[in-house]
């Protein structure tokens, strides 16, 4: 136990310096973009992003979610070979899911355009390339994270990533004098593959993997028993981030669009902050409930503290500071201040309860987990519904909060009555 808490007070000092430092940069990228693309090629940019995102990890189908509970005992036992049979495993699985989503993609926006320019068709069609290069990247990523390393998990894509984007955007700019949404996705993409690169190569470095026949059949199906709930769970979470994008291209103005993609870029900070903690405390959570339930929850009491040390004062930061923060990116997106106060709210409520969420999924409840996540996401589409027509981002923003914080309240109450140890011996 004093390891763990050495380990979690050393890393989570670490990591929230790569957090912080993560989002300034991210922060200054999409600054700099929204000059050059405006509030509407902005707002385009963010929803072809999120698609690429959430279909990156759907296609893993949550082999990324559930490396830290499988590689890490491989990993400590310098197993390479079965480390590389779970990455080859699940790699292979979001290729081909990939392929088939690139082809659908293609050819429903073929059917609405009508023609074969790539200009003429939206930008969803654009980054479906990205999706597999997203999936890899998250693999690479969480073996090092299965390996108690989340500096050198987390920082070449919360730091070096958006730097070399911006590097690249500016040559392009430099040398071109235009910049489109098309040419963002592509520049975005060339990014994504070299950072890829760079990871990957490190991870052969340290000898995680071995690539080589595997030693023994590879349990497919009971790798999906447990990572396909904690797939589901993720990707609800990720449409609840990212579904008010979505219904406010489709109801509400497309200028808009812009302006609340901007607020939700300033309140990620502190879902930024979630997932790194989570990052850092994922590794300790199996032992700890191997352990019992007293050690359990005093591992779970050290986290939250960590984890509410972080989310305060930057929900503070963000709430006193919103018109400054929004300025930023232009003189018109402050009127996107009340979004961000209530996306504020809605983000510290669901990030505080993050780690229920964790300890319950490593207890065998992902089912549970998914299912309070399902819930919300159908109550913030029905508010969504209602609030976006008459109320715009304002409505979408405030339907995310309430159902952030119903969502929290009930992952709580479920860890409050759960059995604290693991399901199995």
């Amino acid at each position: 136990m004093s390891s763990d808490t050495s380990y979690l007070r050393r890393q989570g000092l670490a990591m929230a310096t790569v957090a912080l430092g993560g989002y300034l940069v991210g922060y200054a990228f999409e600054v700099g973009l929204t000059r050059f693309l405006g509030p509407e090629g902005f707002g385009d940019y963010k929803v072809a992003y999120s698609f690429a995102f959430i279909l990156g990890s759907l296609v893993l189908l949550g082999g990324d979610r559930a490396a830290p509970m499988v590689l890490s005992r491989w990993i400590e036992q310098r197993d390479g070979r079965r480390v590389w049979g779970y990455l080859r495993y699940y790699l292979k699985n979001a290729l081909g899911l990939a392929a088939v989503i690139a082809a659908v993609t293609w050819g429903l926006s073929w059917l609405h355009v009508g023609v074969y320019d790539p200009n003429d068709h939206h930008p969803l069609a654009w980054v479906v390339p990205a999706i597999p290069l997203n999936a890899a990247a998250a693999m690479i990523s969480r073996t090092l994270q299965s390996a108690r390393m989340p500096a050198l998990a987390a920082v070449p894509w919360r730091v070096g990533l958006p730097l070399v984007q911006l590097v690249l955007f500016g040559l392009m700019i430099w040398h071109h004098d235009h910049l489109g949404v098309a040419e963002a996705i592509l520049v975005s993409m060339a990014a994504i593959v070299m950072v890829g690169t760079f990871q990957a190569l490190h991870v052969r470095h340290l000898g995680l993997i071995d690539i080589g026949p595997v030693p023994e059949a590879v349990p497919g199906r009971s790798w999906l028993s447990t990572s396909m709930p904690m797939m589901g769970a993720f990707l609800v979470a990720v449409a609840l981030d990212q579904s008010d994008l979505y219904f406010l291209e489709a109801l509400g103005d497309d200028a808009e669009v812009g302006h609340y993609a901007a607020a939700a870029t300033a309140a990620h900070f502190l879902i930024l902050i979630q997932t790194t903690m989570v990052s850092v405390i994922a590794p300790t959570v199996r032992p700890a409930l191997d352990r019992g339930r007293e050690d359990s929850r005093a591992t779970f009491r050290r986290a939250q503290t960590l984890m509410l040390a972080l989310l305060v004062p930057a929900a503070l930061l963000l709430f006193l500071a919103a018109g400054p923060i929004l300025i930023l990116f232009g003189p018109t997106f402050t009127d996107a201040r009340p979004a961000l106060l209530f996306l504020t709210l809605g983000n510290f409520a669901w990030a505080s309860a993050a780690l229920a969420g964790l300890w319950l999924q490593y207890q065998g409840r992902g089912r549970a987990v998914l299912t309070v996540s399902i819930g919300a996401l159908i109550t913030d589409t029905v508010l969504n519904l209602a609030l976006i027509p008459p109320y715009g981002m304002t409505g979408a923003a405030g339907g995310t909060a309430a159902t952030f914080l119903l969502a929290a309240t009930c992952l709580l109450w479920l860890l409050r009555r759960s059995p604290w140890k693991a399901p199995l011996a």
